[in-house]
């Protein structure tokens, strides 16, 4: 079986989960609470941090690109039979920078004094990635263009569901018809449906920013505000 070790949040394995659930995929969640676990992990990260998959192979993966692409290569989510490779990476590339706009410092800016209001609103910023994704997407196909979902489209949903929980959806994708029309085709589809009800869908931030930002922080032993 997969093995996810990451913190009991979000972050950077959430767009992994997705993958995985997409890719219809058991594994085990591993989390680190403590500098404990992260102390006892380290030999196993090649650079020093986290989210790390272990395939049922033996194998230690890190960095959240590299990972969802192994997943999408393994079980057919590129894109491939379609030649839209290159599109998908495009995707992957863009939900990342829309990620970190932001949304992921949301739970660490409420563990250093900043109201849950003010530290959510900077995940706005993620908005000109949707407006670009309406602007391309076709309509009745998946994001990258395909007839199938793929890993684009797992990446994309984990941003844009996260902005949904923040501020409402017709905030987000109110004037975004192609793209709430995707969302609605994923999000009820039987694989993303289950997950999203499953334990391994994260609690929100909007939920549990303070105590994640601050367990985290004490896993990597920041001492400093962020």
């Amino acid at each position: 079986m997969f093995k996810l070790n990451y913190f009991a949040g979000r972050g950077r394995a959430e767009a992994i989960r997705f993958t995985l659930a997409l890719a219809n995929v058991e594994y085990e969640n591993v989390f680190i609470r403590t500098r404990k676990d992260m102390l006892d992990l380290m030999p196993k990260l090649k650079y020093g941090q986290v989210p790390m998959l272990e395939t049922p192979e033996g194998d230690c993966l890190v960095q959240t690109g590299a990972i969802i692409r192994y997943i999408a290569r393994r079980f057919n989510l590129y894109g491939a039979s379609e030649g839209k490779e290159e599109r998908v990476d495009e995707i992957i590339e863009a939900a990342s920078d829309a990620l970190c706009s932001g949304l992921l410092a949301a739970p660490f800016f409420v563990r250093d004094g900043m109201s849950l209001t003010d530290s959510l609103s900077r995940g706005k910023k993620a908005y000109r990635w949707f407006r670009a994704w309406e602007a391309e997407i076709e309509s009745g196909k998946y994001i990258a263009g395909t007839t199938q979902p793929t890993v684009a489209d797992a990446y994309a949903l984990r941003v844009i569901e996260d902005c949904v929980e923040y501020f409402g959806i017709e905030d987000v994708l109110g004037d975004l018809p192609k793209l709430r029309a995707w969302r609605e085709k994923l999000i009820n589809s039987p694989r993303i449906s289950e997950f999203m009800k499953s334990s391994n869908r994260m609690t929100s931030p909007k939920e549990a920013a303070g105590p994640y930002g601050r367990e985290v922080g004490d896993a990597l032993c920041w001492k400093e505000p962020y």
